[in-house]
């Protein structure tokens, strides 16, 4: 019984243990995605009119994709500091909105109601930055992988909460703001000590667990996406509700399997260990002075807060209070010498970094890869974002019927799921296998979502529905691409407030492309038709339009078919720019990345026949 309880708190305090609480916290945080469940009882509640809303929904896309502050508090106190704001910032901000919805307070003012929902929406960027940039410490081999989890479990997350919402307060949508304030918040609170580095000894197959879990998501996928199809079609009792929640729920416990499979493996591997020479079948001397070729020194992998750089240990470690000057490194990327800013007693002697080396935020935007990187997101994922939010409308403007409009929107969740969780994958199995550099997949999607437009412009019986899937895997893609790209060019000591900040680019590109694009274009078109109709309620992603009887409404697909078209040229163009990326970072993914994950697959190779003979 005694070793039961010991392995039980083996599995708790393991790293894979931490990617299944992240995942958990992940499904509770996508907050944002669920607007247009309550924004309707908002309206109502407090006189809002369609600007009002659309001011309102701007500051929510506006708080859920600026999470630069988050990245800055990451870098100085623990994941669980960074978890403890988040939960305090989020459950204030959708408690004000649901007092207010619900008359407990006096109707505030519209700068309240919009600060309180940036500061709810903003609060799932910490919980977004803790549990991804920590599990991307604890596998900085599978970054990948790991990225594409993490993001597509946040994408499965609104149809999550929705499926929690039917069975907990079946159809009261001012009760869903309540839901939001205590849900999200509990759940990083009760596993915020579990989110934090691990440091592991590197055994078996990590990436044939993390496929696993991605099975497990694809799983719990198309149940998601059967209910979404269900309920789109008939009305489901609460009781059925209840079921069907309980059902996702299991799903998500499925992930535990993989922890205890794997902690059963190391464990057993430990003991093969111990019965056999203490030091490796390869050197006669113990690990610690045998030079060789590291891993990147991440706080998943070591205690310090070391920059992370491809290192070859030149000087013999001894004992810290024998050592008379700092350790020198040496740097695969350049072949220079040079020696760790954490250990170097005047920060101003800092060699600038190169590619693949810790940059600090001021040496990072000072190159141009990022602004490479910020203008690519602008145009892919704010042409995307633009799309997804007037998806709504563009169903109403082709004709199609209020059910079929709900049914693809509500899908756009999976194939967004889909694009996250599938390219982070393939991204980081074609890296390793194939050696196909991370950018050209990301080329490769703003290229596709170009297609994916211009499918929408043309307005052929069915294109709706297939432009949407396009888009929507794309998009999603992005989201799982962009950070692995970050990681791996400027490094991972900064890396939650770098690729926090790059996301910017998202609402500052939708805002463009929505508002003087989209809305010129559409406004124009309704005017030249000189029609006026009673009121259409229209529901999107993001952003949500009542046309109130007497407003100036659109039919047909000349309604949206510039937009479409001046948004794959805008995708087309970040794709022109993801190239230059790809031409800028060739060699840097040539000698550094590839020389890396070689040396791994020797290291691996040599763990292998070690524990063979054994």
């Amino acid at each position: 019984m005694n070793g039961k309880f010991q392995f039980a708190a083996r599995m708790l305090k393991s790293r894979w243990f931490v990617v299944v609480a992240a995942i958990w916290i992940q499904c509770c945080s996508g907050s944002s995605y669920n607007f247009g469940i309550y924004s309707q009882s908002i309206k109502v509640a407090l006189g809002y009119d369609q600007m009002h809303l659309d001011t309102l929904a701007s500051f929510k896309d506006i708080g859920s994709n600026v999470g630069v502050m988050s990245g800055l508090v990451f870098d100085q106190i623990p994941p669980w500091g960074v978890l403890i704001i988040g939960a305090l910032q989020s459950g204030f901000g959708y408690l004000m909105m649901w007092l207010s919805v619900t008359g407990r307070i006096s109707p505030p003012a519209l700068w309240q109601m919009c600060l309180y929902m940036f500061l709810s929406a903003n609060g799932q960027t910490y919980f977004n930055t803790a549990t991804v940039v920590t599990c991307v410490q604890n596998f900085p081999r599978s970054r990948g992988i790991i990225i594409g989890l993490m993001k597509g479990f946040l994408g499965l997350s609104g149809a999550i909460l929705t499926q929690v919402y039917h069975a907990i307060y079946a159809d009261e949508p001012s009760s869903f703001l309540f839901m939001l304030m205590w849900l999200p918040s509990a759940m990083s609170l009760l596993w915020m000590f579990v989110i934090r580095p691990v440091s592991s000894p590197k055994r078996g197959n990590e990436n044939r667990n993390l496929y696993l879990i991605s099975a497990i998501a694809l799983v719990l996928a198309a149940y998601l996406m059967t209910l979404i199809i269900i309920e789109n079609t008939v009305t489901l009792s609460h009781v059925v509700s209840l079921i069907t929640c309980s059902i996702c729920a299991l799903v998500l416990l499925a992930p535990l399997g993989v922890v205890y499979k794997s902690e059963s493996e190391d464990a057993k591997a430990q003991a093969a260990s111990s019965n056999s020479s203490p030091y490796s079948s390869s050197s006669s001397l113990p690990p610690s002075l045998t030079p060789s070729l590291t891993q990147p020194l991440l706080r998943g992998e070591s205690s310090s807060r070391l920059p992370v750089s491809v290192q070859v240990v030149v000087n013999p470690p001894e004992p810290q209070s024998e050592r008379t000057g700092p350790k020198v490194v040496y740097s695969e990327s350049e072949g220079d010498m040079s020696i760790p800013e954490s250990i170097v007693e005047n920060p101003a002697e800092r060699v600038k970094p190169h590619r693949g080396e810790d940059h600090t935020f001021t040496e990072a935007v000072a190159k141009a890869d990022f602004w490479l990187l910020f203008v690519a997101m602008a145009c892919g994922m704010g042409s995307g974002l633009t799309a997804i939010d007037n998806m709504g409308q563009i169903g109403a403007s082709l004709g199609y019927s209020t059910q079929k409009v709900g049914t693809f929107i509500s899908l756009l969740s999976i194939w967004n799921f889909l694009g996250r969780l599938g390219f982070g994958t393939v991204s980081e199995v074609c890296l390793h296998r194939y050696r196909i550099a991370r950018p050209v997949f990301l080329a490769l999607t703003q290229a596709t979502m170009s297609v994916g437009h211009l499918m929408i412009a043309t307005a052929f019986p069915g294109s709706l529905y297939v432009g949407s899937v396009v888009i929507g895997l794309c998009y999603g893609a992005q989201w799982s691409l962009m950070p692995a790209i970050t990681s791996e060019i400027f490094g991972l000591m900064r890396f939650g407030t770098l690729y926090n900040t790059i996301t910017i680019a998202s609402p500052l590109g939708a805002y463009y492309l929505s508002v003087q694009v989209a809305g010129h274009i559409y406004d124009y078109e309704a005017r030249q038709e000189r029609i006026t109709a009673p009121a259409v309620n229209t529901v999107g992603l993001g952003f949500l339009r009542w046309f109130k009887s007497g407003e100036l409404l659109c039919h047909g697909p000349h309604c949206f078919r510039l937009t479409f078209i001046i948004m794959a040229a805008v995708s087309f163009f970040g794709c022109l720019v993801c190239l230059i990326l790809v031409a800028r970072t060739r060699k840097f993914y040539a000698r550094v990345v590839y020389a890396r994950l070689e040396s791994q697959r020797i290291e691996k190779q040599e763990q292998e026949r070690g524990l063979q003979a054994a």
